[in-house]
């Protein structure tokens, strides 16, 4: 018996599409150490934000694979249900088909030469992508992948603080952690720009003042648990 196995193939939109799990980690553990060392004693933070780390990855895995699965059972209704409308009225299917390319500006006898065609070639497919816009199905292993990439890159997000907080000396580890995330932000928004092809210098400051924001916050809430 063979097993199927899993594909692990990586686009330059796949690599877009986790850079935000990777500047999740960042954030939310950096915050976590920032907000806690007005807290507890500092020899502390560094196992604490590491047992946070695995804890985040662990998270964000569960809830994507959740919502993959979750959306993977919302297509397998759809296409039942098309299958059974295709089999008790074919004709109202093309015609439905029709309608959506007239509606697009299609002359009628196009667009019903077009619909007849979609048809004949594969009926539930067209029907799929005209009516609920789905193009690619979510396979059976696709919400373990999407899991496991969201998780790893949550992870490794998440090592920046948690390497500073065991290597850098104790008195200037949050200090150091700021330092950490301005420049994984950066890093992070230079991939995502040139890969999409935008303007690097407004990625960047649009990340900085994400993670300037998301920072200050972490520090005022650390600040005032402190004093009470």
């Amino acid at each position: 018996m063979r097993w199927p196995t899993l594909q692990w193939q990586i686009s330059s939109a796949d690599i877009r599409a986790r850079v935000p799990d990777v500047n999740d980690g960042v954030l939310a553990v950096a915050g976590l150490a920032e907000g806690l060392s007005w807290i507890v004693q500092t020899r502390s933070l560094a196992s604490i934000i590491f047992v946070a780390s695995i804890a985040g990855a662990l998270s964000v895995a569960g809830v994507q694979y959740a919502e993959q699965a979750a959306e993977r059972e919302f297509q397998r209704g759809l296409i039942d249900k098309e299958r059974e409308l295709l089999a008790l009225n074919p004709d109202e299917e093309i015609q439905e088909l029709t309608e959506h390319f007239i509606a697009k500006g299609v002359s009628e006898e196009t667009a019903r030469r077009v619909a007849l065609e979609l048809n004949a070639a594969d009926a539930l497919t067209a029907q799929l992508e005209t009516e609920y816009g789905i193009s690619d199905l979510i396979g059976p292993t696709d919400p373990l992948k999407e899991a496991f990439w969201s998780g790893v890159c949550f992870l490794l997000g998440s090592l920046v603080p948690v390497l500073l907080a065991f290597i850098v000396p104790p008195v200037w580890v949050e200090e150091y952690i700021l330092v950490g995330v301005a420049i994984s932000l950066t890093v992070t928004a230079v991939v995502v720009s040139r890969l999409g092809q935008t303007r690097v210098l407004p990625t960047i400051l649009r990340s900085l003042l994400i993670g300037a924001g998301t920072m200050s916050a972490a520090i005022v809430v650390g600040a005032v648990l402190s004093d009470m």
